[in-house]
Formats: structure tokens, C-alpha cells, sequence
């Protein structure tokens, strides 16, 4: 997901602790069913489950990734990555673009900033499209790797079984983003990668505000970029 130019990245999670003890309990609660499933009648297949949702995780900061990183590569920049929803828990910096580790690590987004007007409507399409994009090319290189014919059997090879599952998840990741939807918030507005990609097209050029000249101060970003 990437955040209109004007918008702001939301910045609420849960913080009384009402919202605290709901998110505890409903995250306990979801554990507990997962291990009792897990646990009754045991199979090998039944860790697709966990997999399929680690692996939702470690994709989630590929796709914000992705958009940071086409951002970069347009030659625009980058104001934040943000991992996960609500409060934030860690900053940092990767490649010289700012972080953010939050609460919640079902949903992220990137705030890229344009440095110039030169196609502007090409490279927002192109940002949009690399978050789903980089997904969608894992999945189809793993299994173009492995084979698609034992890719897609039945197995009892836990290996195996976390591959398919981190292409599943990959898979359905890049879907659900590729449907346009808009999404509102108290503090700042986003499309979905989906609607983006359409809407983007349509947008005037003072929707990407003022160029701002890069501020990276990093050679060997600079080098690489």
C-alpha cells in the first residue's frame, strides 16, 4: 500500500486497555485453536497453516520493500516503510530510507516522495505495481525452480510443504492488493496497489506537490541507485 502524496501515515494503535486486552485475547484465543488443531490428528500438511502465516509475515516487509526500492530506483524518495500497523515499536534504517516496525504485522504501507515531474503517472504505476509484482515473481521463480509438476503434488516434505506455503501466501498477498479499493483512515488516506495502478493515470500534476531534490547522503546508495 503506498499513501497519497498529501496524506498522512496513521499513527493509532491499539493503546487504552480495552483495545490492548481485546487484541491479547483474540490473539490468544487464535493461538490456542491453531495448537489444537495442530494437535488433534496430526499430519505433516497441517503445518501449512503456520508457515502459510509466517511467511505472510516476512512477505509483508518484501512487498513494502518492493515499492520503497522501485521508488528509489525511479529515482524518487522515500520518507518511510512502515511494517505492521499501529504503534510503532522500533525505527531504523535500511539503504538509507527510514523504517518502522509496528504493533500489528498484518498490513503495511511506503510513503515515496517525487524528486521531479518527469512521467510522473509511469513511475506511480510502476510503484504501485512492484509491491504485488515482487511477490507474484517469487512465487512464479520458486516454482519454475522446483518444478511446477512436483510444486503442485501432495507432499509429506516439511520443506517442501513451507515452500508452497510461502507461495500461497505470496500469491494471495498479491491479490488481495491488486483489488482496487480505496482505504481511509483519521489521519491520511491510501489506495490499494490495485486502484492506484487505475487511478494514478488521472492525477493532475499538483497531486504530486512540489518535486523535493533527494536528500540521500549515502555514496553508495547513490552508486546503487
Amino acid at each position: 500500500m503506498i499513501f497519497d502524496p498529501d496524506g498522512r501515515p496513521p499513527e493509532r494503535g491499539p493503546e487504552t486497555k480495552n483495545e490492548w486486552g481485546i487484541l491479547v485475547i483474540i490473539s490468544f484465543f487464535f493461538g490456542l485453536f491453531l495448537l489444537a488443531e495442530l494437535a488433534i490428528d496430526f499430519t505433516v500438511a497441517k503445518l501449512s497453516v503456520p508457515f502459510f502465516l509466517l511467511s505472510w509475515v516476512v512477505l509483508l516487509a518484501i512487498h513494502e520493500f518492493g515499492h520503497a526500492i522501485m521508488a528509489r530506483l525511479l529515482g524518487w524518495r522515500v520518507d518511510l516503510v512502515a511494517i505492521g500497523s499501529g504503534k510503532v515499536r522500533s525505527r531504523f534504517s535500511v539503504l538509507g530510507m527510514p523504517v518502522e516496525l509496528r504493533t500489528i504485522p498484518l498490513s503495511g504501507f511506503a510513503v515515496p516522495r517525487p524528486t521531479d515531474l518527469i512521467l510522473p503517472r509511469l513511475k506511480q504505476f510502476l510503484i504501485y505495481a512492484a509491491g504485488p509484482g515482487i511477490e507474484l515473481f517469487l512465487a512464479f521463480a520458486i516454482a519454475l525452480l522446483i518444478g511446477f509438476g512436483e510444486f503442485f503434488t501432495r507432499t509429506t516434505d516439511v520443506g517442501l510443504i513451507a515452500i508452497q506455503s510461502f507461495c500461497a501466501a505470496a500469491v494471495v498477498g498479491a491479490t488481495i492488493n491488486l483489488i482496487p479499493f480505496p482505504h481511509r483512515t483519521e489521519n491520511g488516506n491510501a489506495w490499494s496497489d490495485g486502484l492506484g495502478m487505475i487511478l494514478c493515470w488521472k492525477l493532475p500534476d499538483e497531486a504530486f506537490g512540489d518535486p523535493e531534490p533527494s536528500r540521500d547522503t549515502d555514496a553508495s546508495m547513490r552508486r546503487f541507485f
